[in-house]
């Protein structure tokens, strides 16, 4: 995505949002050129050739070199270095019972303290819903959206969906949490079997559940029990669900200073993949991209063996984490944002909302292909999944924001709260 450097010099910067290499880097127009090279056809010498007959001026070996050094030591390139790093933090994950959390200091405060001061201020007065015990107590929802950007920028919007769950006579027992899945490239749901934890106290995944869901996805073909778990790795690295698992704790540490005596609920952790490729797809195109076919039965799968447990007695929650528009340069658009495009926005997300609201997957997915996602809906697998799974009805909508990610690009985010 494009920064602004110094003397205003417009600069590249590559960020990889499976977060094995962990911090971006930027480079200039000269060496944004060369990497467009890098596509592994060439050797070095063919690139140097390459690069002067296209641009007709000279690249040289040294430049070349250190650039390939910059981008090898930020782990963006594919090398030993890339793989034996890889091959570290795949076996440090695959062999740990829980998936620790690694947003502190990037999502949240790095300590507890300023943590849980930032999780109240976003209850507070006057932007927030307030902690204030209410005269009565009410039934807990049956489902929720809550947004998936950062504490400080959405910190509201998701106060105003949680107080509900806060003031509630009875906690969930059983919560499934479907988070956004930022580094996906297809439309398919993945599981796991840790737990999450967080800087507050950690989340119990329902083992138990999860492997009979796994199981049921082997017995449908072998390839669909192996694809639910294909990509656990990108639980590592994926922010949203930790947000919910942190928000969760909060939550629960409230009810319990209030004299609630709440038993820890369990939880089934899934990131939901994207359906960009399907929503933007046109044409010919429009017949290669992959549709919500794989999503729609693992969802059925995951509505079976919930059902169950509901059905036993369980206290149900469905909570899903995504946002909604993305625009502006940041995320691939030629113009910068203005005032009057950000009422049009407003305007346009709101109207995406009545599907939502009223549980309509198959037309709120509808219209954001309609447009072919113009608006760069990330969280549109997300929510898919979400009113497919759920089924929630009759919602009210609690928040809705922009909130900025650079001078000239957004991304809206809404709660919302389903009895």
């Amino acid at each position: 995505f494009p920064v602004d450097g110094p003397g205003g010099q417009k600069l590249l910067a590559l960020y990889d949002p499976s977060g094995i290499a962990p911090q971006p880097v930027t480079l200039p127009p000269l060496g944004a050129a060369v990497i467009d090279l890098c596509d592994g056809t060439r050797n070095r010498a063919e690139i140097l050739a390459e690069f002067a007959a296209r641009y007709r001026r000279a690249l040289t070996a040294d430049a070349l070199e250190a650039l390939l050094k910059k981008l090898d030591d930020a782990l963006l390139l594919d090398s030993t270095n890339f793989r034996l790093h890889c091959a570290k933090i795949y076996a440090d994950f695959a062999q740990s019972p829980s998936r620790p959390p690694l947003g502190a200091g990037t999502l949240y405060p790095t300590g507890v303290d300023d943590l849980i001061k930032g999780l109240e201020s976003a209850f507070a007065a006057p932007n927030g819903p307030g902690l204030a015990v209410p005269e009565t107590a009410g039934k807990a929802p049956r489902a929720m959206l809550l947004p998936s950007v950062e504490i400080k920028s959405g910190g509201p919007a998701y106060a105003w969906a949680l107080k509900p769950l806060l003031d509630a006579a009875e906690f969930p027992t059983l919560i499934v949490l479907l988070g956004c899945d930022h580094g996906a490239a297809d439309p398919m749901l993945t599981l796991t079997r840790k737990h999450y934890q967080t800087p507050i106290g950690e989340l119990q995944t329902d083992v138990e559940l999860v492997d009979a869901i796994i199981a049921d996805a082997t017995a449908k073909s072998t390839e669909l029990g192996e694809l639910v778990v294909r990509d656990e790795f990108h639980h590592r690295n994926e922010h949203s669900l930790e947000l919910l698992a942190i928000w969760l704790r909060f939550v629960l540490d409230q009810r319990k200073k209030r004299g609630q005596k709440d038993a820890d609920p369990k939880v089934v952790p899934v990131l939901c993949g994207s359906l960009h490729d399907f929503a933007a797809a046109s044409g010919s195109r429009a017949h290669e991209a992959q549709d919500t076919r794989l999503m729609d039965e693992v969802v059925h799968l995951i509505q079976q063996r919930v059902g169950e447990k509901q059905g036993a007695g369980e206290r149900v929650l469905w909570i899903a984490s995504a946002d909604l528009a993305h625009v502006g340069p940041r995320f691939g658009d030629p113009q910068e944002i203005n005032d009057d495009d950000r009422d049009s926005l407003e305007r346009r997300d709101r109207q995406t909302l009545k599907p939502l609201l009223m549980g309509d997957g198959q037309t709120f997915l509808a219209e954001i292909k309609r447009e072919r996602d113009r608006r760069h809906v990330v969280g549109l697998g997300t929510i898919y999944t979400f009113l497919q799974a759920a089924r929630p009805t009759g919602g009210v909508l609690r928040c809705y924001a922009q909130c900025s990610v650079s001078p000239s690009s957004f991304i809206s985010t809404a709660s919302a709260v389903f009895p």
